[in-house]
């Protein structure tokens, strides 16, 4: 069986060809805005070119990790219960990772059945711990990871209390039965573990979907990797993302690395029935998720002694199979579009021209446009916001502008995904609505936590998985984020969760972008004199969103983005005077570009 390797390596700017001619974007780069202070009054600029444990077997073994390391002291003669408790705690920071110090803290009869793989809870300090026949300890501050190692949120009031039984075991006190979790302290974590993605498919089997996760650092991450796909999409995900990997497969082992880059993906169980399309879909995901290990070039998967995958007469894969289901979408355009004097005007090797398609042609006041991913349609939002119009962007004249929607109150920029999705939202007096086009047909789609809200703005994920939302709310707006299920002839949504907050500021959002498939950036409001731009995961994680990711601005007008989630895709702000900035600025950026208008990249 060969797998597809698609077409080789990015080449900039992809053109209108279909699915034959699409070319591809090598791995997943994730993209942080550099910290940066800048005054636009000097900008000079033009259109431009182009786990939560270890995810592991049933029993945890030692991790290779970075830093120091770290042996934790077993149990000690006399101590009591409230010293055992607490140094079961400590024991859990052991590094290279390992629990098996943790165990010695437990009664003989649960030392077996706890399972610290079953999810991590993170805290920013503890409470002493107290009690003798039950202690309590208060986590402060503390958050969830799945088994997964998929970022879970805060950890609701009602756990941060956490009570361990004691009992007395040959004289001296243990634990008789302890939370199912690895409980360690956030500055640990921070300093374990790094935030990768594994790689699962849409319902359709068309498109990547990658799902944020948090690995160990170190020489081990092929191996987590490998077992995290294993684990599959999380609970709740039907729908939404799928697995091509056939039941009741396990690792042999771990994923060895040999020096010229070859991993060694080593499988047990039984793919007999199971069809050459399923397997290769499977090497796929193995293939987009082990990019992310820098020593990787190359897989052999194998499952007992057969060959999953081969190419030409060797069974070994390049890592850069599947180009063609890339989340960014392998055929999306990569220049520029915008709005000038009223016409949509194009990028085309850094130099600007209209469009020959009717939007191009004629000023029809338009207040946005959004284009699809091969570059075919514009959907164009009215002056007044309350109609929406769709229509080609190449070719064709006025009498090919369709009409999808009137009377509207407040339409945002419309959003596009892969399989040729328009995705509405109308900010209405009482609420914000939610709609998509497909087939021909405009379905309302109600994600609560979005539907009916005040919107500032909205995205939609190119792989079509995702809606995010910036909220105004009293105080400080916050972005939110629901998951799509798209399949059949229905559309559901998830209740959306916070993913962005102001801790001690409030937030004044403006604008909302893609930096990579799962990373997401905002424009705020500062100050009269300042704005900020920060890029944060859509999971929401905290260490994602108070890094050194935010640029900051001198001016008070800035009114929009110009982002995408291909990797190495400039990031452009424009303030209401239509002046164009590239963040970093190019040393050499060229004349003053003014009068440009929801400047934008495609989807």
């Amino acid at each position: 069986m060969t797998i597809p390797t698609g077409p080789t390596g990015p080449t900039g700017r992809t053109g209108r060809a279909g699915r034959a001619g699409r070319t591809g974007r090598a791995g997943l780069t994730r993209l942080l805005t550099a910290l940066l202070l800048v005054g636009l009054s000097g900008a000079c600029v033009r259109l431009p070119d182009a786990g939560p444990v270890e995810v592991g077997p049933e029993r945890r073994t030692a991790t290779l990790d970075e830093g120091f390391p770290y042996e934790p002291r077993p149990p000690q003669p006399g101590e009591t219960p409230a010293e055992i408790v607490r140094h079961f705690l400590d024991a859990m920071t052991a590094n290279p990772i390992t629990t098996s110090v943790a165990r010695e803290f437990l009664a003989s009869s649960s030392r077996e059945s706890w399972n610290p793989e079953e999810r991590m809870i993170t805290y920013a300090d503890t409470s002493t711990p107290s009690g003798t026949s039950d202690v309590e300890v208060t986590l402060i501050d503390g958050n969830r990871l799945d088994s997964r190692g998929a970022w879970q949120g805060p950890l609701p009031d009602s756990s941060a209390t956490v009570s361990f039984p004691m009992t007395v075991e040959d004289g001296e006190w243990r634990i008789k039965e302890a939370p199912n979790a690895l409980i360690v302290s956030d500055s640990w974590f921070d300093e374990r573990y790094r935030q990768v993605s594994l790689y699962f498919f849409d319902p359709s089997g068309e498109i990547l979907v990658p799902e944020p996760v948090f690995v160990p650092r170190g020489g081990q991450l092929s191996t987590a990797l490998v077992r995290g796909l294993l684990r599959g999409p999380a609970e709740g995900m039907r729908g939404v993302s799928r697995s091509f990997f056939p039941k009741g497969l396990r690792l042999d082992l771990s994923v060895p690395v040999s020096p010229n880059g070859l991993a060694d993906v080593a499988l047990q169980g039984d793919i007999s029935g199971v069809d050459p399309e399923t397997l290769e879909l499977m090497t796929v995901q193995i293939a987009w998720t082990l990019r992310q290990d820098p020593s990787v070039e190359r897989l052999r998967v194998t499952v007992g002694d057969t060959p999953v995958s081969q190419s030409g007469s060797s069974s070994d894969v390049p890592i850069v199979v599947g180009q063609i289901y890339d989340p960014t979408g392998v055929y999306a355009w990569q220049d520029l579009f915008g709005l000038r004097n009223g016409r949509l005007v194009a990028s085309d090797s850094g130099r600007e021209s209209r469009v020959r398609g009717p939007f191009g042609r004629r000023n029809y006041r338009l207040a946005d446009v959004a284009i699809d991913l091969p570059a075919e349609r514009a959907a164009v939002v009215s002056g007044n916001r309350s109609q929406l119009s769709l229509g080609p962007v190449s070719s064709g004249g006025a009498g090919d502008i369709r009409t999808l929607l009137t009377g509207a109150s407040d339409l945002a920029k419309p959003a596009w995904d892969h399989s040729g999705r328009l995705w509405v939202l109308d900010r209405r007096p009482d609420g914000a609505q939610v709609s998509v086009y497909a087939d021909g047909r405009r379905r309302v789609v109600s994600v609560p936590g979005i539907s009916g809200e005040n919107v500032i703005d909205f995205l939609v994920s190119r792989d079509g998985t995702r809606i995010a939302a910036a909220l105004d709310r009293r105080g400080s707006d916050v972005v939110v984020l629901s998951r799509l299920e798209t399949g059949g002839q229905t559309v559901r949504a998830s209740r959306a969760r916070t993913i962005l907050e102001g801790v001690g500021e409030q937030l004044q959002l403006r604008d909302l972008g893609w930096r990579s498939p799962t990373d997401i950036v905002v424009l705020s409001k500062l100050s009269d004199a300042l704005s900020e731009v920060r890029t944060f995961s859509v999971d929401g994680s905290p260490a994602t969103q108070y890094g050194e990711t935010a640029t900051e601005l001198i001016r008070d007008d800035i009114a929009r983005l110009a982002a995408s989630p291909v990797p190495n895709t400039p990031l452009w702000v424009v303030p209401s005077d239509g002046t164009a900035l590239q963040l970093p600025p190019e040393i050499d950026a060229g004349v003053p570009l003014l009068g440009i208008q929801a400047l934008t990249y495609v989807g």
